[in-house]
């Protein structure tokens, strides 16, 4: 494989300017000015009501039993695959009346919303400075709604840095040979938007295609819904809990809000389609116009075939474009019953392989719909391709939607009422910046071209008052993501707390894990569907009297066991593989960010021992809440990690350890630890302060880890939350209603040893 040149040990002027936002740590606690922010971040400081996620569309089943029939008991349901992820921000002040829901494109997810290849501000953050609500979706089966073969089907192909390139940037010199090239527009050949060359190997290249993923499995595995129906009902449910909204589609997600809009006519005010793979009407896949579920016509029609149509051609300058002939009404024409209230607009950018839609428009007018076609050439807005959101010039390309929508939409509507103020558990955050980036990938050739092998997410925000000279990294545990650390049911959650008490706040999605998509061929075979009894016993041993800590039953059917189980994703069974990519992403990270404090949980344990170990002197302390480190768990198994560590003296093997059994003083069951007179050290973990957190009410022990880790040298200790009179916890405490105490608790110890000044 071959290493990506993407992220670099030095730092040049921009990098360091983006990560440390012009603040110098003997000024942390100063709050950076606005026109500081502005200078740095290229927008305005970020004063965030609300920030969280939910997802929608959670139905439950039961697998087919295994076929080698060694099921035992009965069998624990699993939610389906059918889930939605939706994240979103409210700002402080709302300036318009309706919030804007994204809904990315074909092979992406939410990200592509959130940010640039090149690391700026994306349209979420950018609608958010302009006063809009904003909630941004991955679509089942895409991001953080994750995959699996046993309920969506087989694997998609991967997504190669060729294909992608080959649609998504210039392609004048890099066209793959065979590849799509151009694509279908003559005026590709004028992309000159997006930021770089967008040849393989550059590194904006390598971060869009870091994020991109297959597609829903339309009846290949358990779910025998089509996708579009899964949309529509999904899209119904989040407009039931979040009101009336703006619909803003992307590519081969273009159709989601016309299928929102005819299950909820109501709730859907406004819809821009950008660069939209909808067709013409009619056509295609478009049984019923533009979708292809039913659609209410005036007069009305019990199947599509009913509606007679006629061909248009198109204008001549249209056809050079490539645009071909499209389909509307025979007069008289039915009239759209549950669209006529909603306005429509049809974007496109001038140099992208997807074509302008006049055809779209013409039906939509003619069905009496308010329908507009926009195109950025007309309005002098030139050079983009598909993904005009993600390049260079991505404000100026909103601004045109903002009018739109300001003039269409949004005069139409009452004045926007601003979010009610949360009490002490609030999410609100002022920050400086925020986004995300990639981190770990390294290139793989396959049949189909390059891929990308163990890319890892990283999603940052940057308080405006930072008082720690040190970043803290989350990384979640086993099955989960990074949502761990971000609440649950809409409360906050330890990243939150991290980002108000004024630390650089960065959250992983580890290798295969929610944004981090996951593939065979980059990471192996993938283990079962996560079901409710892998993890209900852990919250309802919480929820035990007197001292309940988990809000909800704990249970199947428990509202809030439905949002955590949502999130499980399943996990590449190649441990060791895993691993190694966690090392090598976790450097990378320690070299793009700094210095940093690291906060690992559960089977994400090993990443802080991986990590320290891998850019020594980099960690500045390790925050290990209930970490699965196993010592000396089978012969020839490494203590700790499933990857060699440095020791001192070196080893080569595992068998090269002498250990002993040591009868715990806890009460528990003896472990095992090294011999005395041939113990030997963790070289790179010298030094570091290692809080080892355990909850009263998990199975979980610190002594085995401390003990280990004290004879190898490391300064560790055990942080149990009942010798702090905190009670009634389990393995989830970051998500239990305690969860502020305890953050405060290690807090508390953290900064004891790692002062927030220098």
């Amino acid at each position: 494989m071959k290493s990506n040149p993407t992220f670099k040990s030095k730092f040049s002027r921009r990098d360091f300017m983006a990560t440390s936002l012009a603040v110098p740590a003997g000024l942390a606690g100063l709050m950076a000015s606005p026109e500081a922010v502005a200078a740095t971040t290229g927008g305005p400081v970020l004063d965030i009501a609300e920030w969280s996620f939910f997802w929608v569309g959670i139905e439950r089943a039961i697998l087919p039993a295994p076929a080698n029939g060694k099921q035992q008991g009965e069998p624990s349901p699993v939610v389906n695959g059918k889930q939605m992820y939706i994240e979103y921000q409210i700002p402080a002040r709302v300036r318009h009346p309706y919030p804007i829901v994204l809904v990315h494109g074909g092979g992406g997810q939410g990200l592509d919303w959130m940010g640039t290849p090149d690391g700026r501000r994306g349209w979420a953050t950018i609608l958010l400075e302009e006063g809009y609500k904003v909630y941004v979706v991955d679509r089942p089966g895409h991001g953080r709604s994750p995959y699996h073969p046993d309920l969506h089907g087989g694997w998609p192909g991967p997504q190669t840095l060729e294909s992608i390139s080959g649609l998504f940037t210039p392609q004048r010199a890099n066209a793959p040979a065979g590849g799509r090239g151009f694509g279908n527009s003559p005026n590709a050949k004028l992309h000159n938007q997006w930021p770089g060359t967008g040849a393989v190997g550059t590194p904006e290249l390598t971060q869009l295609v870091a994020s991109q993923g297959g597609a829903f499995g339309n009846g290949m595995g358990v779910i025998k819904d089509s996708q579009v129906a899964v949309w529509q009902k999904n899209g119904a449910e989040m407009l039931d809990k979040i009101g009336p909204a703006i619909i803003m589609t992307h590519s081969a997600g273009g159709p989601f809000g016309f299928y929102v809009l005819e299950a909820r006519p109501k709730l859907v005010k406004g819809i821009v389609v950008v660069e939209g793979a909808q067709g013409s009407a009619f056509a295609g896949q478009s049984r019923w116009g533009l979708i292809n579920l039913p659609v209410e016509y005036d007069p009305p029609v019990s199947d599509p075939g009913q509606i007679k149509t006629k061909q248009i051609q198109p204008s001549e300058a249209d056809a050079k474009l490539g645009i071909g002939p499209y389909n509307i009404q025979e007069e008289p024409a039915r009239k759209l019953k549950n669209w006529k209230d909603c306005a429509i607009c049809v974007y496109t950018a001038e140099a992208s392989f997807v074509l302008p839609n006049p055809g779209a428009v013409a039906y939509l007018k003619q069905a009496g719909v308010n329908a507009e076609e926009i195109r950025l050439a007309d309005l002098g807005i030139h050079g983009n391709g598909h993904l005009m959101m993600g390049e260079k010039n991505n404000r100026e390309t909103l601004k045109p939607i903002l009018a739109w929508l300001d003039k269409n939409v949004n005069a139409k509507a009452s004045p926007a009422k601003t979010a009610p103020k949360k009490g002490d558990d609030s999410t609100a955050m002022k920050l400086a910046d925020q986004g995300y980036f990639w981190v770990g990938m390294e290139e793989k050739k396959v049949q189909a071209g390059t891929i990308l092998v163990g890319q890892m997410f990283v999603q940052y925000l940057k308080p405006l008052q930072k008082r720690h000279r040190f970043p803290v990294v989350l990384v979640h545990g086993g099955a989960g993501q990074g949502t761990h650390y971000m609440g649950i049911g809409g409360n906050a959650g330890w990243a939150h707390y991290f980002v108000q008490a004024g630390y650089d706040t960065y959250i992983v999605d580890r290798v295969g894990h929610g944004r981090a998509i996951y593939h065979p061929d980059a990471l192996g075979p993938i283990s079962p569907v996560f079901n409710y009894a892998s993890i209900t016993t852990d919250f309802k041993r919480a929820a035990v009297e007197p001292n309940r800590r988990w809000a909800g039953t704990g249970d199947v059917g428990d509202p809030l066991i439905d949002q955590f189980q949502a999130g499980q994703n399943s996990t590449p069974t190649d441990n060791a593989l895993a691993q190694k990519l966690w090392a090598r992403g976790g450097g990378q990270l320690l070299d793009k960010i700094g210095p940093a404090i690291v906060m690992v949980h559960s089977a994400g344990g090993p990443f802080s021992w991986l990590i320290a170990n891998e850019r020594p002197g980099m960690v500045k302390a390790i925050l290990n809440v209930e970490g699965a480190s196993p010592l000396f768990a089978a012969a020839g198994s490494w203590p700790l990690t499933a990857v060699p560590l440095q020791y001192d003296p070196p080893i080569t093997d595992p068998a090269q350890f002498a250990t002993k059994e040591v009868k715990a003083s806890d009460g528990g069951a003896a472990y095992r630890i090294q011999a005395d007179g041939s113990v030997k050290k963790l070289k790179n973990l010298q030094g570091i302060p290692i809080a080892y957190i355990v909850a009263e009410r998990s199975t979980r022990r610190s002594e085995p880890v401390v003990a280990f880790l004290k004879q190898a040298g490391c300064d560790a200790e055990a942080l149990n939350l009942k010798d702090k009179g905190i009670l009634g916890n389990g393995h989830f405490m970051m998500l239990e209603s305690n969860r502020k105490q305890v953050f405060e608790t290690i807090r508390a110890w953290l900064e004891t040893k790692v002062p927030p000044k220098a």
